[in-house]
């Protein structure tokens, strides 16, 4: 048989060869993000004001498009910034609560320092009513070690906190303190030996318009007198004898509602005593403290109806009726839902699927209208933390305040036609609306199609999985989906999310069967999809968990796997895991073993190494399987088994330290996440410091055998954290994270980086030479005679972009071929990759 050898080889191999080795660069062909952001979080809401204005606190930098008004911010009714506000304001932090003064002031709250621009106070900040920091008043240092929890405003302007502490700005006091409107304490408010700290904690204050103080909390007497879970107190401070709590003693209210008739809305882990519901969730007393027995109590468990901040989680409307917002689903309602003046549910209020997650602050409108915010993705499909809701609980679309942050990447797959995908927590790239999970052009622009048929998600994506058929698996902070090739939902899996018996709940790793099967690793402790799982679990082809999986699930030598960290299946069909074992004594060590295709831990492994970093329990977050078996693991951690290994290490095949791949202690940080080069060279991704000369930030190289990469430069330093990479088949580097440049250059979140000459290393001459490709030009198929001594693996076929339009692995040890067809005519780069590099081509389609 004749084989033409292409023109061009020589010319390919001195370049290859000749040329001095060139740092990495940004691909410039590449068109990265300039701009990513997310949701931000409201955490608190002040008052609403007579010109209806609200202040907003929580964690944001980004509003309406603007940077004014970072974590705090005053609306109109509209949604739109005070700006004038926001300036004299400045940027806000460590607060966890605003209170409305009579004056018109702020009260900034929290547990420790708060900022408000240049000025910082310790436990309280005030602010005038134009939002500058009023520099009259302070509380010196406050509870000093001790933490305040609650606070309320008199309508005399003077101020209250309970908490943990036995001293206030130095003068004693037992767990509640009353405030001069000035800051200094009320010499005429004694609460006597007040709380049993160290057994007590109070969560909530109440004033009554007659001086009277509510206190509740956690505790079961208050000043040597009974007082389950809740105490009223004279206005100086003393015990009111006319009230007694009609709660047992194991109670904890966290909140506390006056209504106008004196009755009192309590929220919390509510006990009640006489057989009636245990753990209440929402309970009323008569003024007396006695339990109301015309208000249903049934509805709500304990801790049902709570916010995940110091907000209040009840509200009381005008007419009675009664907004609560808390973790609850279902009949009564998603997270958010109105109650009848008994307790009953109230169906004219319907929030549909509200939000994600347990809101994080309620605020009611004189117009009837209700503000929920919160650290929510979404709320009814809505990505924005704070929403209004219509008096029947419709999303009223004319409020849109856009509070956003920062956003990040975290997943990266390649689909095989050169297009990328991309998952993590953006709502919005270079100004365009998306939904966290996006696919790039192979030129690094958006895939508008694919973005828009995703609809909302709400959650961050993670992971990602791709499958040989197009179709994506996507796994989140609470779930694992699947998506179309097109980007649409895939009816036909059903969604792994968390149920009920959860206390977290997060995806951190997938990966894909042969036979279609999909390995979920996860922080899960409880069922989903009505299965209990915990750590790693495994679906099916449609999204139910596999029963077949069957794990040994309190394992006498490694305890039991209380959360999965990563999780690959090797070449072989078996399954690595990295992820935290308790033992028996409940402590936590973190290890990889390895589990049959079955679920049954694999005998011929090593499954009880510990990694450790500094004697504590080190991490693996990554890892990676080599062409002939070994394992790369990736985290935090200094020793491996009793071995000296600096946040990566290799593992033989039966999972011992691999003596030939040895880290430098140079790595100081975490990795994240870690590829192979066809070249066996080693690609780390984290945040972490490697102190070569020059000094790589968050991204590096290393030699097969663990030490650093001279040719592998500092140009293309990311300015934080790389959460995933990628090597697209020309030998190009896609890295994504929570940087926002690259080297000093603007990319957000995602980059590729390129240098042929450092990233795709050639094979040696005398391979080149021995590769065979032919006819020339190519017309229908490509033939290729491979040097079979050098150990060939893959055949890629590159357009003028750099996407592979053909490939193939090398199968046997004969002729391999390329079908040609349907491909345009012009100049292709073939790529042949052995063992030992790569063999380049130029290819000439007719």
């Amino acid at each position: 048989m004749k084989i033409l050898r292409l023109l061009g080889v020589a010319l390919l191999l001195t370049a290859d060869f000749c040329r001095p080795a060139a740092a990495q660069t940004l691909d410039p062909t590449f068109a990265s993000p300039l701009s990513l952001y997310t949701t931000g979080q409201v955490y608190y809401l002040g008052p609403q004001q007579a010109d209806g204005k609200r202040v907003v606190g929580g964690s944001f930098t980004r509003v309406n498009g603007g940077t004014t008004g970072i974590n705090f911010v005053r609306l109109d009714d509209a949604g739109v910034v005070d700006a004038a506000f926001s300036q004299n304001a400045g940027t806000v932090s460590g607060a966890s609560q605003v209170l409305g003064l009579p004056n018109g002031q702020y009260l900034l709250v929290g547990g420790g320092t708060i900022f408000a621009g240049v000025t910082s106070r310790t436990g309280m900040l005030r602010l005038n009513a134009n939002g500058s920091p009023d520099a009259s008043f302070s509380v010196g240092t406050g509870s000093g070690g001790g933490y305040s929890q609650a606070f309320a405003v008199q309508s005399d302007g003077k101020i209250l906190v309970a908490g943990s502490f036995t001293q206030y700005n130095g003068t004693p006091a037992a767990g509640v303190v009353r405030l001069n409107s000035n800051g200094s304490v009320d010499p005429t408010f004694n609460v006597g030996t007040g709380l049993a700290l160290g057994s007590a904690l109070p969560s909530a204050l109440a004033v009554q318009p007659d001086g009277k103080i509510l206190l509740g909390g956690e505790f079961a007497t208050f000043n040597g007198q009974p007082a389950a879970g809740l105490v009223r107190l004279n206005a100086n401070g003393s015990v009111d004898a006319s009230f007694a709590s009609a709660l047992l003693a194991t109670s904890w209210v966290e909140g506390v509602v006056l209504q106008p008739d004196g009755k009192l809305l309590l929220n919390g882990y509510l006990d009640l005593p006489g057989g009636t519901i245990q753990s209440a969730g929402l309970v009323r007393l008569l003024p007396d403290g006695t339990l109301d027995v015309n208000f249903v109590t049934s509805l709500f468990e304990g801790g049902d109806i709570s916010t995940n901040t110091s907000d209040p989680a009840v509200l009381l409307q005008p007419d009675g009726k009664i907004v609560v917002g808390g973790s609850f689903t279902g009949a009564v309602g998603n997270h958010v839902a109105r109650l009848n003046t008994n307790g009953t549910v109230d169906v004219t209020f319907q929030v549909g699927a509200g939000p994600n997650i347990t809101p994080s602050t309620l605020g009611l409108q004189a117009n009837g209208t209700v503000l929920v915010g919160g650290g929510f993705g979404a709320f009814n499909d809505v990505e924005q933390p704070l929403v209004r809701l219509s008096a029947t609980g419709a999303l009223d679309p004319t409020f849109a305040p856009r509070l956003q942050n920062t956003g990040s990447a975290s997943a990266l797959a390649l689909q095989s036609d050169g297009k990328v995908l991309l998952g993590g927590d953006f709502t919005e790239l270079n100004g365009q609306p998306v939904h966290r999970l996006v696919r790039l052009l192979p030129s690094g622009a958006l895939d508008a199609g694919f973005s828009t048929a995703t609809g909302v998600l709400p959650n961050s994506v993670t992971c990602l999985a791709l499958q040989p058929n197009g179709k994506v698996v996507v796994g989140t902070d609470q779930s694992v989906l699947r998506f179309e090739a097109s980007g649409s939902p895939d009816a036909g899996f059903t969604p792994f999310v968390n149920g009920p018996g959860y206390s977290v709940f997060g995806i951190t790793s997938l990966a894909l069967q042969a036979d279609g099967r999909v390995l979920v690793a996860g922080n899960m402790n409880g069922t989903a999809n009505g299965t209990p799982v915990t750590g790693l679990a495994r679906l099916t082809t449609t999204g139910a968990v596999d029963p077949s999986f069957v794990r040994t699930a309190n394992d006498p030598v490694l305890g039991t796997l209380a959360a999965g960290d990563a999780v690959l299946v090797q070449a072989d069909g078996r399954i690595v895991l990295a992820g935290r074992f308790r033992t028996a004594a409940q402590a936590s060590l973190f290890r990889v073993v390895r589990y049959e295709s079955t679920g049954a831990l694999d005998a011929s492994f090593n499954n009880t190494a510990p990694y450790f970093f500094n004697n504590t329990p080190g991490r693996v977050f990554t890892l990676a399987q080599q062409p002939d078996g070994k394992l790369l693991v990736g985290g935090n951690f200094n020793q491996v088994d009793g071995v000296q290994r600096y946040n990566v290490a290799r593992l033989t095949t039966a999972g011992a330290v691999d003596p030939g791949f040895t880290t430098p202690v140079s790595i100081s940080g975490t990795v994240r996440t870690l590829a192979l080069q066809p070249n066996g060279r080693v690609l780390l991704g984290g945040n972490f410091n490697h102190f070569t000369t020059p000094t790589h930030g968050n991204l590096t190289r290393l030699l097969d055998n663990g030490q650093p990469d001279a040719s592998f430069g500092a140009t293309a330093n990311p300015s934080n954290q790389v959460r995933a990479l990628a090597v697209q088949p020309n030998g190009a580097i896609l890295l994504a994270g929570t940087f926002l440049n690259v080297g000093g250059q603007p990319r957000a979140g995602v980059a590729r980086i390129t240098a042929p000459n450092v990233l795709r290393v050639a094979a040696p001459a005398a391979v080149a030479a021995r590769t065979a490709v032919w006819p020339v030009p190519a017309h229908g198929q490509l033939h290729v005679a491979p040097d079979f001594s050098a150990q060939p693996q893959h055949l890629d076929l590159l357009d003028a972009t750099g996407r592979a339009v053909r490939t193939r692995a090398v199968v046997g040890s004969g002729e391999q071929t390329l079908d040609l067809d349907a491909l345009p005519a012009g100049l292709y780069l073939l790529q042949v990759r052995y063992a030992a590099g790569t063999v380049t081509r130029r290819v000439e389609l007719q």
